[in-house]
């Protein structure tokens, strides 16, 4: 079992919602770490895929925890999420979508730095994890 995995599986369910309520807040009250095509949208999730997978790729053991960065179009625009080794969808800003997500659609790739990014430090530093 990846260590990404494990760490969602060792949260009771109240616990791991408690820990995806806490990474959709910080995503609300950071419109500043958006690109400025996205800034001021009325969707708080709204432009945050990269940045949100990036910070919990890193938080979660990134590579060595079986994580892999995936993209996929959703509405003509690029979606990022993660990828456990099983196979397990991890996506903290779905919700952003009306429809589903196509997610057997998606490529693998990797982020801009190895780690994290300026933007990704920044949003780790508000979830307090």
């Amino acid at each position: 079992m990846a260590a990404s995995e494990t760490i969602l599986l060792q949260l009771n369910s109240q616990e791991e919602a408690r820990f995806w309520a806490k990474v959709q807040k910080a995503l609300a009250s950071s419109d500043d770490l958006r690109r400025p095509q996205w800034r001021g949208d009325p969707n708080p999730l709204a432009g945050h895929c990269y940045v949100a997978s990036e910070a919990l790729f890193h938080l979660m053991g990134g590579k060595a925890a079986g994580l892999t960065p995936h993209t996929v179009r959703v509405d003509g625009v690029v979606h990022w999420f993660l990828r456990t080794a099983s196979g397990r969808i991890v996506d903290p800003t779905a919700s952003q979508f009306e429809q589903k997500v196509p997610y057997h659609l998606s490529r693998g790739r990797g982020f801009l730095t190895r780690g994290p990014s300026k933007r990704a430090r920044t949003l780790m530093g508000r979830m307090s994890v």
